[in-house]
């Protein structure tokens, strides 16, 4: 029990992830409070929205501050968890927030503007980024970090409180969001790609997260020097907690897969079957309104 209350305690404070957490939020809210006093932004900017990225700093905030972090460096295992929160759950909640249109609408009319004239097509930073999140780049180059930073030094390099450990996270999470977005564009406009090539794109990132995982769960030694090094916590030598870690990766990281495939999956069918899904009702208001019974909505 002591151990137990010794986690659940060990919460740290990190003043740049604070005030980063802090001001997202506040930009957030207040965009999000002005657009809907103006009675703008109602079709993008649903409560599920401001949920979901509530959520996801939520998860920034446990993956970087919470006991997860602070035995980080201790167990590789908590580390993995660092990795999905930011990789599975933070970047897709967040994309989901559509944060764009809130966040820049908390900015005074001028700042508006020119932070607008950013995301402009003719605009460098807006070329940019279209080319950072075709789905041909964002998809090599979250497999490409995912790789990289499981590489056995940098991956050594990365513990403890140093600017390689902050530039891993920041890495990770920024990969993630260039990754997603191709199926989740951040200003709630429609998707870069089909149902059913979202599917496909989904395979090779799941994949490497299986291959990676797998093999530290069947390895036979422990590949990270750090947790070789490290005090050894609640009876798990280094091996059983990289084979541990090798599991969540593995199973855990491959469940989280399942929810963005199941729901491309059941929208690719809705798409497919079209007036199907339109309830009954609505069928008939929009017959009825076709042979002028009634005016169309």
């Amino acid at each position: 029990m002591g151990d137990l209350r010794a986690f659940l305690l060990s919460w740290q404070f990190e003043t740049e992830v604070v005030v980063g957490l802090a001001l997202s939020a506040f930009l957030y809210a207040r965009g999000w409070r002005r657009l809907r006093k103006r009675g703008r932004g109602g079709r993008i900017l649903r409560r599920w929205r401001a949920w979901c990225f509530a959520a996801g700093l939520t998860a920034v905030g446990v993956a970087l501050l919470s006991p997860v972090a602070t035995f980080g460096s201790l167990l590789m295992s908590m580390h993995m968890i660092q990795h999905l929160l930011l990789i599975m759950i933070a970047a897709p909640l967040l994309l989901l927030g559509a944060p764009m249109l809130p966040m820049l609408w908390a900015f005074p009319r001028g700042g508006r503007r020119r932070l607008g004239r950013l995301l402009h097509p003719s605009n460098p930073v807006h070329r940019v980024f279209h080319f950072l999140t075709r789905p041909g780049i964002a998809l090599p180059v979250f497999i490409l970090v995912v790789v990289i930073w499981h590489y056995p030094p940098l991956y050594d390099a990365a513990q403890g409180r140093t600017i390689t450990h902050d530039l891993e996270h920041f890495c990770f999470l920024a990969a993630a969001l260039l990754y997603y977005w191709p199926l989740i564009h951040p200003t709630g406009s429609p998707r870069r790609m089909s149902y059913g090539a979202g599917i496909l794109y989904l395979f090779p990132s799941k994949l490497t997260g299986f291959v990676i995982g797998a093999s530290l769960s069947m390895a036979q030694t422990p590949w990270y020097q750090t947790y070789i090094n490290a005090p050894r916590l609640w009876g798990l030598s280094a091996l059983d907690d990289q084979q541990l870690a090798g599991l969540i990766m593995w199973i855990f990281g491959g469940l989280l897969y399942i929810f963005p495939l199941l729901l491309l999956v059941v929208m690719m069918i809705r798409e497919d079957e079209g007036d199907v899904w339109v309830p009954e009702v609505v069928r008939q208001r929009q017959a009825a309104a076709s042979r002028g019974e009634i005016e169309a909505a």
